[in-house]
């Protein structure tokens, strides 16, 4: 009996313990002091110099259910690089970078930790590199848009790509088709569906470009079929992806389709937006 006793009033200290070292670790702020490398460089690779970058480094005090956050700018020198050395914090975030005649990419990642375990590890030898466009001039393109819904049947819908509207004589067309047209939601994976996008007497191209703003001189196929399989490992319930396009008249374009294949009940929404230079340049700047 008194061993039972024993055993129960260990096992009783060793949770308190356990209670205590949780508590403080909890109590204890996870900060330490942050170094953070940096590089910015234009679409071609080439080093920004002078541009400035805004950051802020943000400690946690758990123990007081709050956190700080000090703001730093700097600027990259002649090699694009920049560093903020002797910060104080759990997570570092690039708030900004700026250039005149830059567009900083829309791609960049924001927040850097440095917790416990640290997801983010700097390296003076291998800085984070930012990418900018550097501007040959904005454009005057033809923008057009369109959001609504269509069927899933694989039922070819024509649109005007200058006035974005829904028109027989346009000259992109799009069907949709999901299979089953009507699902159960039984499973991760209901169902299969594809997208068949085409530019009428045209061509057309998927991009994952960081930047659009140069369309591709060649490489169009008149049509682009987008298709998922119920085991297909890049299955994701829909489909949103940006292409490049060239026109009957030899115009270039930049060309945006979402389409919300899981929607239910059909029809399913859809839309798109698109912008073409007239003046037959592939610049695309906008």
């Amino acid at each position: 009996m008194n061993n039972i006793y024993s055993k129960t009033i260990i096992l009783v200290l060793i949770a308190s313990l356990t209670a205590v070292v949780s508590n403080a670790q909890l109590r204890t702020p996870v900060n330490i002091l942050l170094n953070f490398y940096g590089k910015v460089v234009d679409q071609s690779g080439k080093p920004v110099a002078g541009a400035k970058v805004n950051l802020e480094a943000q400690a946690n005090y758990f123990d007081e259910n709050r956190s700080e956050q000090k703001p730093y700018s700097v600027e990259t020198d002649q090699n694009g690089d920049f560093n903020l050395i002797g910060a104080y914090g759990a997570i570092i975030t690039v708030s900004s970078i700026e250039k005149d005649g830059f567009e900083l990419s829309k791609k960049t990642g924001r927040h850097y930790s440095y917790t416990v375990p640290a997801d983010f590890h700097p390296d003076p030898e291998k800085p984070v590199v930012f990418r900018m466009w550097k501007y040959a001039g904005k454009q005057s393109l033809v923008g057009s848009a369109w959001h609504g819904k269509i069927g899933c049947d694989g039922t070819p819908i024509d649109f005007d790509l200058y006035r974005g509207s829904r028109s027989a004589e346009g000259n992109l067309q799009i069907s949709c088709t999901r299979t089953p047209l009507n699902f159960e939601l039984t499973s991760e994976r209901p169902f299969a569906y594809k997208c068949e996008i085409s530019i009428r007497d045209g061509g057309i191209q998927p991009t994952g470009d960081e930047f659009t703003y140069q369309a591709s001189d060649n490489g169009y196929s008149p049509d682009v079929t987008i298709e998922r399989k119920r085991d297909d490992p890049k299955w994701g319930g829909g489909l949103k992806q940006e292409f490049y396009i060239k026109t009957a008249k030899g115009e270039y374009g930049w060309l945006s389709v979402e389409w919300d294949a899981g929607h239910r009940p059909g029809p399913t929404p859809l839309k798109w937006e698109c912008f073409i230079n007239p003046s037959g340049s592939r610049n695309l700047e906008r």
